[in-house]
């Protein structure tokens, strides 16, 4: 697994990307934003997910038990975690698996729409995503349906017909959480303390209805960036310093108990 390191010193931050494999966005370039970060004192650990980036192909598909455990010893001896997207719930799965070490958990769009499917607009996105894995006309047409309706911004899409026909393979064969492992690891963050937020970009009801429930369940709180797309972190001149404030504060609410 390929990890980069951007600082070297201060608490340590460990940056969990989304996106199947074949998708041209991994660790860096999905966090080049918060890049900026490490010379604020924060030393941050960006992985590629395996099959991503400059790591290598794992032979199996895009699997959350399985990342959340390498990202578990990512934590090492204590570390605030993010994860964006397929990546909340990677994060979310390392948290249950060593909430000790987790001093914060934030949670970007994560893809955990399984646990809020009394939402309609939870359930119609759900029928959509169904519809296009089943309906595609080839494996590229897939990727092309899905980033749309997940809100991939223009300039993060890749447009090579081999990668396009790998990431339509592995979202076919992505193994997502279900509602019960979701429900199991939001309660085990909520049992640990573990300070929790949930952030979004306002474009979409079934996102925005997901990240309402996971804060509530987690016993988290859900903040809104308004980028019009799937990617709050772009979004710097807001994302950072609420995301600053919040491991600090998470911190400092540590330091005192």
């Amino acid at each position: 697994m390929y990890v980069r390191y951007w600082g070297r010193s201060g608490p340590r931050i460990v940056l969990v990307h989304g996106g199947g494999q074949g998708a041209p966005t991994a660790g860096e370039r999905n966090f080049a934003a918060q890049q900026a970060l490490a010379e604020r004192g924060w030393q941050l650990v960006v992985p590629d997910r395996p099959g991503h980036g400059q790591s290598p192909d794992p032979g199996r598909p895009d699997d959350a038990e399985a990342d959340g455990a390498w990202v578990a010893e990512l934590l090492e001896d204590g570390a605030h975690l993010v994860g964006h997207s397929f990546g909340g719930c990677v994060a979310l799965a390392a948290a249950a698996r060593r909430p000790s070490a987790v001093r914060s958990l934030t949670l970007l769009e994560p893809g955990m729409h399984a646990m809020a499917t009394r939402d309609p607009h939870v359930r119609r996105w759900l029928l959509r995503a169904a519809l296009i894995m089943l309906l595609s006309f080839s494996a590229a047409s897939r990727a092309r349906r899905f980033m749309k309706l997940v809100g991939i911004p223009p300039e993060l899409q890749s447009s090579d017909p081999a990668l396009l026909a790998r990431l339509g393979r592995s979202l076919a064969r992505g193994r997502i959480p279900n509602k019960r492992t979701l429900d199991d690891q939001l309660a085990a963050v909520r049992r640990a303390s573990i300070p929790l937020l949930l952030v979004t970009g306002g474009w979409s009801p079934a996102f925005e209805a997901t990240a309402d429930l996971a804060a509530a369940a987690g016993g988290g709180r859900h903040a809104l960036i308004r980028t019009g797309h799937h990617f709050p972190q772009l979004a710097a001149a807001d994302f950072n310093p609420l995301i600053e404030a919040f491991w600090k504060e998470s911190d400092a609410r540590r330091a005192r108990e």
